[in-house]
């Protein structure tokens, strides 16, 4: 029988003139070219099959060939060898015992038959149109459009590509799926996932209770890499220069980016990194995978698989049109070429109902006092930011913008700014902002808005239910009048150890009715068990409301979610939920449509920024509202041309159903 011998193989001992004596432990192709993985004193390291190593064993001489006789009697001399250049060949030492076989007509077994037989099931099993990881997953609902782009990712895109599904359909889920395919197949022994700092331990827990995998969080100065196959990290941690040598050396089979629009930029140092790794496996997962200009798209796909668009002098020159950098030109031949590299599912291509959202708000009814020194304190951080430059208030804008942010909040937050700025006036009128912070210490014993949030924790009936603050005075606040009313409360912060946090969340889920958090709470935390958010502030940022929001409102979510938002009419805060709510109605949206606005309305600064301007250059209620309703206008306008360019990126990031709709045609 004749048998081709590659030239590396695995058992074989070869030596490198650094790393000395190695053993071959696999041998394979990647991205077209033959590669070898060795192991020197314990370290796996990767080489190229074009060069000509040293091989340290010798070929094992063929075995000695006995004579096969014909039925003549005469002597039958064994197939000549060729001798022409190209592979060493040989004769394997069983073909002249299955010759005789052969000659003696003698039958197989019917066991080598039923075992052949078994294997190709198997095989067919394990083909590329089977996920074999669905079967091990565990507490995971499988929807049809994961399926389909898992399976495209694997069969199609060779574990290279994008998944730009719409926010909520369960990019993460997907990216497990693949990640797991490859572990069960072997192509893949080793894998680091970059997620957001704050997401590192919910990945982790993830991975393990739903596909059982062992992840380890790199943490410290030392880290894990190298150590251990399976690691979680931040982008920002390796990236550092600290470890960007050891993320490097240790050569990761696959590597997947969560919220990968953070390397739109190729100017950063996070796609230089991941541009740098290049993986045998990539997977980069994100919603809005362009945003204000398409060469975000471009610098996506070439760290994806670079040239599928050409270089950026071709891909300008064939898709960017004129001045509009968001909208594409040729765009039938750009979304055929993005359909070799990414997968986006939007809601409407799937059959998934979301659960309905309430949003009620409650007014706060202030007294008396509490409205008299909103009005004070509003009417002296105005005049103190209007001071001329270098007078008292250009060094405390934004201490005075945090203060009065914290007047909608409580007074308990409010109190510790303006007892600061008294005692380090720096300017300011210390006497007056001491007045201003005793009557807060006053109001805060017992606030209005505290007695309003009891009576909504009444009305819930016992359900769980997330409050949500931007301040820790606030919070600490919360706490302490919820658990008076007899209402066992967890408390969740930024300032906390991963670990309490985890334990912060688990007592939540376990025990506590109530969750008080701060914003640290609303950054990718799965918290759907619960579905009564109350916003007990309002962010003037409009995005943080939706990440509140969206902790509990999202794929998973089986009951209808109530969002409560406490209010004090007259504030700042009642005229940004007047834009919020009634003019571009916010809470209609589907969650990740408020970023898409905000870039659409393209003015200079934050919307905070333009929020705290307009209410400090208007003095009179008249006024604020007269410049609150032009920025609703602004506000409008954007969301209109937001549409259009969704109705336009619909044509080109089309659904995946119906790119297969069209292939078929």
């Amino acid at each position: 029988m004749d048998v081709t011998e590659p030239r590396y193989q695995v058992g074989l001992r070869l030596h490198h003139p650094i790393f000395g004596e190695g053993l071959i432990v696999e041998v394979h192709t990647d991205r077209g070219r033959e590669v070898l993985e060795v192991v020197f004193d314990g370290q796996l390291r990767r080489l190229s099959a074009l060069r000509e190593w040293a091989i340290v064993d010798a070929a094992p001489a063929p075995a000695k060939a006995t004579e096969v006789f014909g039925e003549d009697g005469a002597p039958i001399p064994p197939p000549e060898r060729p001798r022409a250049p190209g592979p060493r060949r040989h004769w394997h030492p069983q073909s002249d015992r299955l010759l005789e076989r052969w000659l003696a007509n003698e039958a197989e077994p019917q066991t080598h038959f039923d075992v052949r037989a078994n294997s190709e099931v198997w095989a067919g099993w394990a083909s590329a149109d089977r996920l074999l990881s669905l079967d091990s997953l565990r507490g995971v609902e499988r929807f049809p459009h994961q399926v389909a782009a898992c399976l495209k990712m694997l069969r199609d895109f060779g574990g290279r590509g994008i998944f730009a599904d719409e926010v909520g359909l369960g990019k993460t889920v997907e990216a497990g799926i693949v990640l797991k395919e490859y572990l069960l197949r072997g192509a893949v022994r080793t894998a680091l996932i970059l997620v957001p700092a704050s997401l590192c331990e919910q990945w982790r827990a993830e991975l393990w209770e739903k596909f059982e995998l062992d992840f380890v969080v790199s943490r410290g100065p030392a880290g894990q890499w190298g150590r251990h196959p399976l690691v979680i990290s931040s982008l920002e941690t390796a990236r550092h220069e600290r470890h960007r040598r050891r993320v490097r050396g240790a050569n990761y089979d696959m590597v997947v980016v969560d919220e990968a629009h953070r390397l739109r930029n190729h100017l950063t140092l996070g796609w230089k990194f991941i541009n740098d790794l290049n993986p045998r496996y990539l997977l980069l997962c994100t919603a809005t995978p362009v945003q204000n200009d398409l060469r975000e798209l471009y610098n996506l796909v070439t760290l994806v698989r670079p040239g599928t668009v050409g270089t950026f002098s071709q891909f300008r020159r064939d898709f960017l049109s004129g001045h509009d950098k968001r909208t594409p030109r040729n765009t039938p031949r750009l979304r055929r070429l993005l359909q070799s590299v990414m997968i986006r599912t939007r809601r409407g291509d799937t059959q998934l109902t979301f659960a309905p959202r309430k949003v009620e708000t409650l007014w706060v009814p202030q007294s008396a006092a509490e409205r008299a020194l909103y009005r004070h304190v509003s009417e002296f951080v105005a005049d103190a930011v209007h001071g001329d430059a270098g007078q008292p208030g250009k060094p405390h804008y934004f201490t005075l913008m945090v203060l009065q942010k914290e007047m909608g909040s409580s007074w308990a937050a409010a109190c510790g700014t303006l007892a600061r700025l008294a005692s380090h006036p720096d300017g300011l009128d210390p006497k007056r902002v001491k007045v201003f912070a005793d009557r807060a210490r006053v109001l805060s014993e017992d606030p209005s808005k505290l007695r309003t949030l009891v009576r909504s924790v009444d009305s819930l009936k016992g359900e769980k239910a997330i409050v949500f603050t931007q301040f820790r005075a606030t919070q600490e606040a919360i706490v302490t009048a919820l658990r008076a009313a007899g209402r066992s409360t967890a408390v969740f912060h930024g300032e906390m150890g991963w670990r309490e946090k985890e334990d912060a969340l688990e007592e939540f889920r376990l025990r506590d009715q109530m969750l008080v958090s701060t914003e640290a709470g609303g950054e990718g935390r799965n918290l759907q068990f619960a579905r009564n958010v109350i916003n007990y502030d309002l962010p003037w940022n409009p995005m943080r409301l939706e990440q509140r929001i969206g902790r509990v409102h999202r794929l998973g979510q089986e009951h209808p979610v109530r969002v409560i938002n406490l209010v004090a009419r007259g504030t700042i805060e009642a005229y940004v939920l007047e834009i919020l709510e009634r003019k571009i109605r916010m809470f209609e949206l589907v969650v990740g449509e408020m970023e898409e606005i905000l870039g659409a309305w393209n003015t200079h600064g934050s919307f905070e920024d333009e929020v705290f301007r307009r209410w400090i250059e208007s003095r009179t209620p008249r006024a604020r509202k007269k410049r609150f309703v032009e920025l609703a206008q602004h506000l409008v306008t954007a969301r209109k041309l937001y549409q259009q360019q969704r109705d336009s990126q619909n044509w080109l990031f089309r659904g995946s159903h119906e790119n297969d709709e069209e292939h078929g045609q």
